[in-house]
This record gives structure tokens, C-alpha cells and sequence, in this order.
């Protein structure tokens, strides 16, 4: 089936949907690019967009990041993760509505994979990072430099760290057990550290930073070293030398933070 014969069946279903539900074909989600949409490109009546089989580059709880060539947008739903993982490896499509504050944005209404059709709807809660071009960013001052790779997990080169916030750069994002639990860990040269991140558009560009294979470039702060039988056991057994908190990420052309 061709590109174009599988958009017309989509557009088709999508509209079929909607008239069982509504009864009324002008809340039809137009099918179109992810440029097309967020561009403004193409008008749909209500901003009510729906895409074919988008990339999902990361996704975390009610958050997921969608790439298009160099262009990615924040996708949110209720437990969007966890449903989009139900259509992996098939061909779908999101039906969303657009908004604009604080920047152009996509609330997922459903996803439609073949004759399933799973609700979503906006979420509560959550908080999207800020967004600044990269070229018009500078680390705060007290992000400081140190030597990377002399940080180890001894509690000697921990000292060096404690209490600070330090700038990263070509580190690695991966996902391993930590204590029973499944956690992001920044991997330095010599020493990793677990992400302490609750903010789930944050996780969701660490997912895409690790799942696209890219380089951590950043600024993270460590608190104190934790010295109890547990973190000495993660820091001789697991070379794991602590927590670490995300300051502000470089990824897709911005700097993404939460909080200066």
C-alpha cells in the first residue's frame, strides 16, 4: 500500500471516529507532518492534529518527545508512556490538539492503532521544561569546571564534588540496575552517577539523549556523599558515586531546564 493510499485510509478512520463520537465531521484531526502542524503550515479547525506512525524518541509517565528530521515537540497525555508502548511495532496514529503556551506543544486526545482505539487526554501536573536556543545560551557562573576525568567513586575524589554544580560534557545516558531498580545513570570515565529526575519531560529528553545514542552535554549538581553501608556498597561494587540532579541539558538545539 502506498504512502499516500495508507494517509487517505487513516483520514478516513480518524473522520469515522469522530462522527460515531460527536456526530459532527468538522472535528475531524487533520493527518499531516509534524512541520505541517507545528509551523502552522496547515489550518485545522480547532488545532486538531493527528500524525501517522511519528518518531517517539523518548518517553517518560505522562511525556514523550517526537522527532521529525532536526525538529522535535513535546507530546503530553495521561499515561502516554505506558500507551504507547500497547502499539509498538504497529503502525498508528495520535490524534492531538495544539497549544501554544508556553510554546507550541501537542495534548494527545487518542492513539488509533488498526480498529483499537486507546483514550488518552490531557494530563495533570505536568511541567515543561524551558527552552532557550543554544547558541543564545551561557551556564550560569555557578556551574563550575572540573576535571571529569579524574572523579572516581572513592570518597576522596567525591570531596571534590560535594555541594557543587559542574558542567559535563560527552557523557553517556544509560539505563541500568541500581539497588533493584531500574535508573538513568550518567557515566563519566571513571564513575557514574544515578539521576535523581522526578520532572517527566526532563526524563523524557534523557530517554531521547540515551536512545538516540547522543552525548550528555550539560550541567548536573551533587549533594553531600552519602556514607551509609548502602552507598558504600553501590560506590565499591556498582562504581556508582551517588545521585545527581539535571541543571539544564543541551539537546535538539536548546538548552532544556526546569529551574535556574
Amino acid at each position: 500500500m502506498s504512502k499516500l493510499h495508507k494517509s487517505l485510509v487513516v483520514a478516513i478512520l480518524l473522520t469515522g471516529v469522530l462522527v460515531g463520537c460527536k456526530g459532527n465531521v468538522e472535528e475531524t484531526y487533520v493527518l499531516t507532518s509534524l512541520k505541517g502542524a507545528a509551523a502552522g503550515d496547515v489550518v485545522s479547525i480547532g488545532f486538531k492534529y493527528s500524525f501517522d506512525s511519528p518518531s517517539i524518541i523518548g518517553a517518560a509517565n505522562n511525556v514523550a518527545l517526537v522527532r521529525e528530521g532536526n525538529r522535535i515537540e513535546f507530546f503530553i497525555g495521561d499515561g502516554l508512556e505506558a500507551k504507547l508502548k500497547g502499539v509498538e511495532g504497529k503502525q498508528f496514529v495520535i490524534a492531538t490538539r495544539k497549544y501554544f503556551t508556553p510554546y507550541i506543544h501537542f495534548v494527545v486526545d487518542y492513539v488509533q492503532a488498526g480498529s483499537d482505539t486507546i483514550m488518552v487526554g490531557e494530563p495533570s501536573g505536568v511541567k515543561l521544561p524551558l527552552l532557550r536556543p543554544e547558541s543564545q545560551f551561557t551556564a550560569p557562573e555557578e556551574y563550575v569546571v572540573v576535571e571529569l576525568n579524574k572523579i572516581t567513586s572513592s570518597a576522596l575524589t567525591l570531596k571534590e564534588i560535594a555541594d557543587k554544580k559542574f558542567k559535563v560534557e560527552n557523557a553517556k545516558i544509560v539505563a541500568e540496575q541500581v539497588g533493584g531498580e531500574s535508573k538513568l545513570v550518567l557515566k563519566l570515565k571513571n564513575v557514574g552517577f544515578t539521576i535523581d529526575e522526578p520532572n517527566d519531560a526532563l526524563l523524557a529528553v534523557l530517554k531521547a539523549v540515551m536512545n538516540e545514542n547522543k552525548p550528555f552535554n550539560g550541567g548536573v549538581s551533587y549533594g553531600s556523599m552519602l556514607r551509609s553501608e548502602s552507598a558504600r556498597t553501590m560506590r565499591e561494587k556498582m562504581n556508582i558515586g551517588g545521585d545527581v540532579k539535571i541543571g539544564y541539558i543541551l539537546f535538539g538545539g536548546n538548552a532544556i531546564m526546569i529551574q535556574m
